[in-house]
């Protein structure tokens, strides 16, 4: 029921250089975004209908059980580098890692019932809940992906960068830091939404209201 989108963004940007003899390794920033997500709810008549993709979200639910109401989040992450270039000489000054939502979270509750009443209030809890873990989850490993990026920068050496494929090298490098540390995450917010959504949990949140 989560879907997740990744998107890499590379821009180089050349700026006034030095000769390859003065070509040193240079503090390198790094910047990291965690942007807060918007949320948006809506109301359809059918909330797997409304997300998209029917088939796979039914053949997803428990058995028996209709899908009332959905978070569906994409996070991504986004890198761009930028840099100084001479013959001979790549060094990347700036590094942005922008790691969120692109686009809001969407929470889809079936139309079926009210805003204000107990089934609609008990389905935007448990949605939230969800929503809470994604945000959680992208805050708890901020400070790993600021140390895991300045290490990667760390480890880019003139030799290294003085090849014609410097670029994509440092691109690569650095990106490849931030991916592992996206899929922790990622991986943090599918073990921590999983008890939310068992048949157990269910039933406890159904037995609130009296009118499903």
């Amino acid at each position: 029921m989560r879907n997740v989108a990744l998107t890499v963004l590379s821009t180089a940007a050349f700026l006034p250089g030095v000769a390859y003899a003065q070509c040193r390794p240079m503090p390198v920033q790094v910047n990291v975004i965690t942007p807060e997500p918007q949320v948006v709810l809506s109301s359809p008549q059918n909330v797997a209908m409304a997300a998209g993709n029917p088939a796979q979200l039914r053949a997803s639910a428990p058995s028996g059980w209709h899908i009332n109401g959905l978070a569906q989040a994409k996070p991504t992450i986004d890198l761009k580098m930028q840099g100084e270039s001479v013959p001979g000489c790549y060094r990347p000054r700036v590094v942005t890692v922008t790691i969120g939502f692109n686009e809001p979270i969407q929470v889809f509750i079936a139309g079926k019932y009210r805003p204000g009443s107990c089934e609609y209030e008990n389905i935007r809890q448990h949605e939230m809940q969800h929503v809470r873990i994604y945000r959680n989850s992208i805050m708890n490993h901020a400070g790993s992906l600021q140390f895991d990026i300045n290490r990667a920068v760390g480890t880019l050496t003139p030799q290294q960068l003085s090849s014609t494929q410097a670029q994509q090298l440092a691109f690569n490098q650095v990106f490849g830091a931030a991916s592992g540390v996206f899929n922790r995450m990622m991986e943090e917010s599918r073990r921590l939404n999983a008890p939310l959504d068992t048949v157990e949990n269910y039933r406890m949140e159904q037995a609130r209201c009296s009118n499903w």
